[in-house]
């Protein structure tokens, strides 16, 4: 590693690692293009699976950057997603969350908000929710002073 003044990278260092990751990059680009090549949709013939990841070369490229700086929580991308999902959306303010159980804690926890006046859900309110399911539903249900309602999956009940 080259010598750096008082923390700083030197010009000559600095150079060197923006081809150090140009270079990194276009060998991740390679490796998408080759082991995880989006194909064509064909409506009607090509499966969809229900659980998989399905990312492209970008995307790729885009995690290897910000690994290579070492942010691996909500960055600069993750702020341009949540205000480009809100501009989409006509509103205001975007969140993202790091799995559906968090998004479900957050949603029910926005409807717990004293800025709803007299539409919040209060403490002791029954939330309808699936018998069968993630227990982290009920989690944040009981987190929040509410009351879980089971409903069974049998049609006729």
């Amino acid at each position: 590693m080259l010598p750096t003044h008082r923390g700083r990278l030197s010009c000559l260092e600095a150079i060197m690692t923006d081809c150090d990751r140009e270079n990194i990059l276009e060998e991740v680009g390679k490796y998408f293009d080759v082991h995880h090549r989006v194909k064509d949709f064909v409506p009607g013939l090509t499966y969809i699976p229900s659980a998989a990841p399905v990312f492209d070369r970008d995307e790729g490229m885009s995690l290897v950057n910000c690994a290579l700086d070492f942010w691996l929580t909500g960055g600069k991308e993750a702020h341009e997603l949540e205000y480009s999902l809100a501009h989409y959306q006509n509103k205001a303010y975007g969140t993202l969350c790091n799995s559906g159980s968090s998004a479900n804690l957050l949603a029910l926890a926005a409807l717990t908000s004293e800025r709803l006046d007299g539409r919040r859900l209060k403490p002791g309110a029954e939330v309808i929710t699936a018998a069968v399911g993630f227990p982290t539903t009920v989690n944040a249900i009981i987190q929040l002073g509410l009351t879980p309602v089971f409903v069974d999956v049998r049609i006729p009940s």
